[in-house]
């Protein structure tokens, strides 16, 4: 049997390592996400401003299929893609049998820059292609971060501006080809 001074030193080291392996764990997922980020929504950031904003995430999965926004709902929540993928898709009630994807996004991924942008309502609806991971964060506490912070603030609107103008050109790319097989088809 071992001596109760033993015990609590054991005790002690044991909380100690799993600490340190957290940490260690933690900085690899940090380093990662940085790294699938960084020329997009990261890109221009210090890294203890990426820091600050990955600890504000929080990581979730989804089952495929699973619809995260509506397309006029209230944007709440900025989403980046870990694992998996989000498709964009119009809503089109009068074209129930009609491919209204816009786009499918992976990993690297940046969506929902509706919500620093008023009126705050998510212009498509976006779907999850496959079980997908992410990290969310929402608007209160991008918000927040941005009051604490000008030059984070900046940067990432600079870079929401990059993805926005990236966005309208896939939505001109969509409707150029939805348009030419309308004509090609007779509608």
């Amino acid at each position: 049997m071992q001596s109760p001074k033993k015990q609590v030193f054991f005790i002690i080291y044991g909380v100690v390592l799993a600490a340190c392996y957290s940490t260690q764990e933690r900085k690899v997922v940090m380093s990662n996400t940085t790294a699938l980020f960084a020329e997009g929504l990261f890109k221009g950031l210090a890294p203890d401003e990426t820091t600050a904003f990955l600890r504000q995430c929080h990581e979730k999965t989804y089952k495929d299929g699973t619809r995260l926004f509506l397309e006029q709902s209230e944007a709440k929540k900025l989403y980046l893609i870990l694992n998996g993928g989000i498709s964009l898709h119009f809503e089109m009630p009068q074209r129930e049998n009609a491919d209204t994807t816009i786009v499918s996004l992976k990993p690297g991924s940046t969506v929902g820059w509706s919500v620093i942008v008023p009126p705050y309502q998510y212009r498509l609806s976006g779907y999850c292609n496959g079980e997908t991971t992410l990290l969310e964060i929402d608007r209160e506490t991008l918000e927040k971060l941005f009051e604490t912070n000008y030059h984070l603030a900046y940067i990432f609107m600079r870079n929401i501006a990059a993805l926005t103008a990236e966005r309208l050109n896939q939505v001109q790319d969509k409707l150029a080809i939805v348009l030419a097989n309308e004509a090609a088809t007779g509608w």
